[in-house]
């Protein structure tokens, strides 16, 4: 890192923005990013860094922030999201807090993504005190409800943006995750004549026309898992959720699938609609009932390429920053980095602190050390990338 912002940069101050982001509860569902979003901007604005917040609805706002070089240049742009999943009942740790125990920080959020967000805004604090020179600009963008239906980044991408490179910082133990399956969601609904389970001799029943559906699906299920990929593995096909009926006396009317479709590269949108919507109707016309089917949700694949220099750099910056040996690899989980990369055409990697196998479990932490170092190798990454003038002439707020 360089040896200016490295004077500024204050390891105990960086832990105690990570602990106030996660005593800002931002559950979702059923809770607001607002309160986080607001002690982001407040933070920023005390380090003399102005910060917008947009609403994509009551509640729930987007926050933007920018610093920009002394000489037009590159826009890079670090992003990470506001909300977290509920905590639930089972801790142990109080989810709230933001303990601090044994080189670890607690909380829910510690991992997914609180401390991609903290580590990501002290870099720019950073480097706004310590008047480091650079081209170009870099843009903080930290968005609501990726947890849920994408609703804060579909907002922001409808103003006109471009940028040359983006990173979000969800948590990859910071290795340079340059790609990650998709993600399709799906409600398939059947329905029946209710009636009191004592009295109906020839029972018009939701579920049993849904448990049909549902071995057809599992065949189609087996089917896709056959299609691989070098580096993600195999697509996949998962009845996850099931909801029918109202009482035990009661022929239920109506009952309803969850689907999820985690999608590879070179498969598309209305190939895997049209797969599911095949099997659907093949199976209630031969069984002579009626279906619903419906997409609610649906992110494309991301790639980027593995010698790509954002790759490349955040990799060895990485490397030289923890002295352990970081890896080029696929990112496990879906991101919102398609609305950069497929939408926009930007190249965008995904690195942050924390684990993905601790991310939405009971008791989630963050190894201090590595916030540390992901804020440190953000730093160096901004400063090494934004160093040349050419540029697509984007980042517009």
């Amino acid at each position: 890192m360089d040896e200016r912002a490295a004077s500024y940069f204050n390891s105990g101050e960086l832990l105690r923005i990570a602990q106030r982001l996660i005593q800002m509860p931002s559950e979702n569902p059923s809770g607001t990013e607002e309160s986080v979003a607001r002690c982001i901007k407040s933070i920023l604005e005390e380090n003399g860094i102005s910060a917008e917040l947009s609403w994509a609805a009551a509640g729930r706002p987007n926050l933007m922030a920018a610093i920009e070089g002394e000489l037009p240049g590159p826009v890079l742009v670090y992003n990470g999201h506001l909300d977290v999943v509920p905590a639930g009942p089972y801790w142990i740790k109080p989810p709230f807090d933001g303990l601090v125990e044994d080189g670890k920080l607690y909380g829910r959020g510690a991992s997914d993504m609180k401390s991609g967000v903290a580590a990501m805004l002290y870099a720019a604090i950073v480097l706004k005190r310590s008047g480091v020179s650079f081209h170009g600009k870099l843009i903080l963008f930290f968005n609501v409800d990726e947890e849920r239906s994408n609703l804060g980044m579909k907002h922001f991408m409808r103003e006109e943006f471009t940028a040359d490179y983006a990173v979000i910082g969800e948590p990859t133990d910071l290795d340079a995750c340059i790609c990650h399956k998709g993600d399709g969601r799906y409600r398939l609904d059947t329905y029946g004549i209710s009636g009191h389970t004592s009295v109906v001799e020839r029972p018009d029943n939701a579920i049993y026309k849904m448990a049909k559906l549902i071995i057809g699906l599992e065949r189609l299920g087996n089917e896709v898992k056959r299609r691989k990929h070098e580096m993600l593995g195999s697509a996949s096909l998962t009845v996850a959720q099931i909801h029918g009926g109202t009482a035990p006396n009661i022929v239920p009317s109506h009952a309803q699938i969850e689907i999820d479709r985690r999608v590879l590269p070179g498969e598309s949108e209305e190939e895997i609609y049209g797969e599911i919507e095949r099997t659907a109707r093949e199976i209630s016309a031969r069984e002579g009932f009626d279906v619903r089917l419906e997409q609610y949700l649906y992110l494309p694949p991301h790639s980027l390429e593995e010698h790509h220099p954002l790759a490349q750099t955040a990799l060895r910056i990485a490397t030289e920053i923890t002295n352990e040996r970081k890896r080029i690899k696929p990112f496990l989980a879906t991101t919102e980095a398609p609305f950069f990369s497929v939408a926009r055409g930007i190249p965008t990697l995904v690195m942050g602190p924390g684990s993905l196998h601790r991310a939405h479990t009971e008791d989630e932490w963050v190894d201090i050390q590595e916030l540390t170092d992901a804020s440190q190798i953000y730093i160096a990454l901004a400063l090494e990338l934004l160093q040349h003038c050419e540029s697509n002439e984007g980042g517009r707020l």
